[in-house]
């Protein structure tokens, strides 16, 4: 990733968010791509919440391209 890129971006603590906020960052996420998954969006949901509270994902918002994503906490892709 670019330098300029991880300087510009912001932890959000999920915390922070409200439920609702929280629950249409993580189906919004769950949904990218397109791609065939055999769980359910709910299953999907709670398995990304469950790694957020247990601190192996956290969330980045980008403030220039005003878009959020969910990494691993480690910092590895």
């Amino acid at each position: 990733m670019d330098d300029n890129v991880d300087e510009r971006l912001l932890e959000i603590p999920y915390e922070r968010l409200s439920p609702e906020a929280l629950q249409g960052v993580l189906e919004e996420y769950a949904t990218r791509g397109g791609y065939e998954c055999t769980l359910s969006l709910t299953k999907r949901v709670q398995i990304l919440r469950e790694k957020l509270v247990q601190r192996r994902l956290k969330i980045l918002f980008d403030p220039i391209e005003q878009n959020i994503n969910i990494v691993k906490a480690d910092g590895k892709q």
